[in-house]
């Protein structure tokens, strides 16, 4: 027997139902009337236009205009009836029952993923996560006075009711209410399922330190910091939805990019802003910036550099601690900044019509930015030197070309041959030394910081032996785009509007100075944990630095939610005791350590049956690909993912350390080879490892 209350809240639940399949009806219609117009429009074109050109030029702009709004509204009318088709599962996700202190008069507020509001009443049947009331469901009051920041200022009043649902299969399964805070069985709940999605949409369980920096609307852009399963990418990709939601009239979605290093975690996420009822935004990656800015050049990547590392590669090692290090940034930038063309004295029969020197001072007094415009700038201006100087030297030329020529020739045709040859050949060879190639440019300037450091001649040799094969290391092709970005040839993105960085502590300080330079109207959001530099000795970026870089503000969050109890105790074992953070109590299964191949082996196939997704580990890209072709004949479906290739399934997958930072895996088999993760100089490998883990975690040795 239902109780009162129960039935009540079936009653709403089934009214919400209502409205959004009325609502996906009236959508559909939609189409169908715009489709008509469209088709109309179209028809009629033809009819009043068979030969292209009864309308003028202004009708045809009207008439497009027109017609790609119309085809607009069909788009968004497609993408919003697929949302509310997921929305009728689980329209809502929580209550709050708030009577401001100013009317007296209690509110009773569904909260969900979209703002659902009857047309004809405009009563609000569920609003939006990210509305201003909404937030008073995140915080924590300890009484139930409460407040949230509206528009028109702070709203005070009484917080009466706390409460969350849970929905399965489209049906109301119950609800629990909670006093101050979302009830930590509900969380349990949330985080101890097994699933095969990826990363999660957490709108229901928001905690309040998360929810301080999804709403941060401060003027300095923002860092968030925090240990692994604190649930930094997830707060990020909420921040964004949260913006767009705020910023409705300056901010759209195609203006916003997510930066990462790992094109694999990029295609992991990209579901997460669709989910949220936002159109999908950009992603990208210094793989695309290569592929405009160095587009001749083969560039190795960002794996294959780390995991050279991990191999303890000490050449590339060595090259890359000298390329990242800030010292050498600042030379290049000035060295980049101060580089002055190299040109020749202007000559026609022997004598000077404009010398080197002058050529120079006209360069340099020009404060065009653009090189290109600079050169056809001083191209012109030397041409019209020439032009004067045969103007007024027209019959001295005439005599030297009389004497040179045969009688019978056309003098003045060899005149004006003679000057539109030599202010040919003389813009070509400005344009070349105005737009001298970035790639020479800064292997000069390494040579001459290498020449004053000293004891880095065999890193010279790497790089040009490199260059030889047009092949570039990752550190030395984002030396020379930052070299273009210096001299003002890169491109300048000035329609990215907001930019999120996940994984920023393994971006070098180059990557960020480049991104800075090639965005300059953006704010950002940062995500990132020290703790998981892949090489923090090389690479690695303090949250202070990065502030001050960024002028940004940071917020730290110190409780991991990800991993059980005992898989985050493990972890908390292989940091040091500062570096020490809070763990959500949920207990689940102990860590297993297991020895030998057969046991490695059943571990595979028994977390198999288990859990939607299993990953195996392995330290290097070499040893995961080994592993694969042993076990792909015993273990058939298991899949290998490596800098090469990788799609993320259900099967089992085995993946070096370096392509796991930012995902996330019900079950983690840690491949520990000739105790590879083990040791104090491994701890913080086996830290990244074992925090891939949400359920179950087994290191295996072998």
């Amino acid at each position: 027997m239902f109780s009162k209350e129960e039935q009540q809240e079936q009653l709403y639940f089934n009214k919400v139902k209502v409205f959004l399949n009325d609502e996906i009806e009236r959508l559909k219609d939609l189409i169908v009337t715009y489709k008509a117009r469209v088709k109309a429009q179209g028809e009629k074109f033809n009819e009043d236009n068979p030969n292209g050109g009864m309308y003028a030029g202004i009708e045809l702009t009207e008439l497009h205009y027109e017609m790609e709004n119309q085809m607009q509204e069909i788009e968004n009318a497609h993408y919003d009836i697929s949302f509310y088709e997921k929305l009728i599962n689980s329209p809502y996700f929580a209550r709050v029952d708030f009577t401001p202190n100013r009317t007296g008069r209690k509110q009773e507020i569904y909260i969900g993923l979209k703002t659902l509001q009857e047309h004809d009443t405009y009563n609000t049947l569920v609003c939006d996560w990210r509305a201003p009331i909404a937030s008073l469901f995140y915080d924590d009051f300890n009484s139930s006075d409460a407040y949230f920041n509206a528009p028109s200022g702070v709203i005070e009043g009484k917080l009466t009711l706390k409460r969350q649902y849970k929905f399965q299969n489209g049906e109301l399964k119950g609800f629990v209410n909670s006093d101050i805070k979302i009830d930590d069985d509900i969380l349990r709940d949330v985080l101890g399922e097994n699933t095969h999605e990826h990363l999660r949409v957490i709108v229901n369980s928001i905690q309040r330190e998360q929810n301080k920096a999804i709403r941060y609307s401060d003027s300095k852009n923002l860092i968030v910091y925090g240990p692994a399963g604190s649930g930094k990418t997830s707060v990020g990709f909420h921040r964004i939805a949260y913006l767009l939601y705020r910023n409705r009239k300056e901010l759209i979605s195609s203006e916003i990019v997510m930066f990462s290093n790992n094109d694999i975690f990029s295609s992991y996420v990209a579901d997460i802003i669709p989910e949220l009822g936002e159109m999908p935004i950009n992603y990208s990656s210094f793989y695309n910036i290569f592929k405009a800015e160095l587009s001749e050049y083969s560039v190795l990547d960002y794996y294959d550099l780390a995991n050279s590392l991990i191999n303890e590669d000490n050449l590339r090692k060595k090259s890359a601690i000298l390329k990242y290090d800030e010292k050498f940034i600042d030379y290049l930038k000035v060295h980049a900044e101060n580089y002055l063309p190299q040109f020749n004295d202007v000559t026609l029969f022997d004598e000077i019509i404009i010398s080197k020197d002058d050529i120079l001072d006209r360069y340099v007094s020009d404060s065009e930015n653009s090189p290109s415009a600079r050169a056809e700038r001083l191209v012109s201006f030397v041409n019209g030197v020439i032009d004067e100087y045969f103007m007024e030297h027209k019959e001295e030329i005439y005599e030297i070309i009389d004497l040179e020529t045969s009688i019978d020739e056309d003098t003045a045709k060899l005149y004006k041959m003679k000057r539109r040859e030599l202010k040919h050949n003389v813009g070509r060879a400005l344009k070349a030394s105005v737009l001298a190639d970035p790639v020479k440019i800064y292997v000069n300037i390494l040579e001459n910081y290498i020449n004053t450091v000293g004891k880095n001649d065999d890193v010279l040799k790497l790089t040009k032996e490199n260059l030889e094969k047009r092949v570039l290391d990752f550190p030395d092709a984002l030396g020379i785009v930052f070299t273009k970005c210096v001299m003002g040839e890169s491109a300048i993105l000035n329609g990215v509007k907001h930019i999120l960085i996940d994984e920023a502590q393994d971006l070098s300080l180059l990557q960020h100075r480049i991104i800075l330079t090639m965005f300059p109207k953006a704010k950002y959001t940062l995500l990132l944990d020290t703790n998981q530099a892949i090489n923090p000795e090389i690479n690695s970026v303090s949250v202070e630095r990065l502030a001050e870089l960024y002028n940004a503000n940071s917020l730290y969050l110190n409780r991991s939610y990800r991993s059980t109890e005992e898989i985050n105790k493990l972890a908390l074992t292989l940091l040091p005791k500062e570096k020490e953070y809070d763990i959500f109590t949920r207990n689940g299964e102990d860590v297993q350590y297991k020895k030998g191949e057969s046991d490695f082996k059943e571990t595979i196939k028994e977390y198999s049956k288990k859990s939607p997704s299993v990953a195996i580990i392995t330290k290097t890209i070499e040893e995961a690909r080994e592993l694969h072709k042993e076990l792909i004949k015993e273990i058939p479906g298991i899949r290998l993912c490596d800098n090469k290739s990788c799609v993320l399934s259900e099967a089992p997958i085995i993946m070096p350390l370096v392509l796991t930072k930012g995902l996330e895996f019900d079950s983690v088999i840690v491949f520990n080879k000739n105790k590879e993760f083990s040791g104090e100089n491994n701890k913080p490998y086996l830290y990244m490892a074992v925090t891939r883990a949400l359920h179950r975690l087994t290191i295996s040795e072998m």
